[in-house]
């Protein structure tokens, strides 16, 4: 009786913690965080707090060289 529902939470928070991977909390923090809150909850959080791709700023090219500062 518990089986489903709790798949279904713990599926939920291995999603929430694959979008958090490449956090401050990484994969696993993110998961931990996510089944002891609501995965819903910090997937939010997650939406809210990360940068979008669009304002990260490169720091290094593709060939691992820094570029030059503004």
């Amino acid at each position: 009786m518990f089986f489903i529902p709790g798949s279904i939470y713990l599926l939920l928070c291995l999603m929430v913690a694959y979008r958090g991977r490449r956090t401050e909390l990484g994969y696993m923090g993110t998961f931990l965080l996510s089944v002891f809150l609501t995965p819903i909850l910090v997937f939010i959080g997650l939406l809210l707090l990360t940068p979008s791709p669009r304002q990260i700023v490169p720091c290094c090219r593709e060939d691992g060289r820094r570029l030059p500062s503004r």
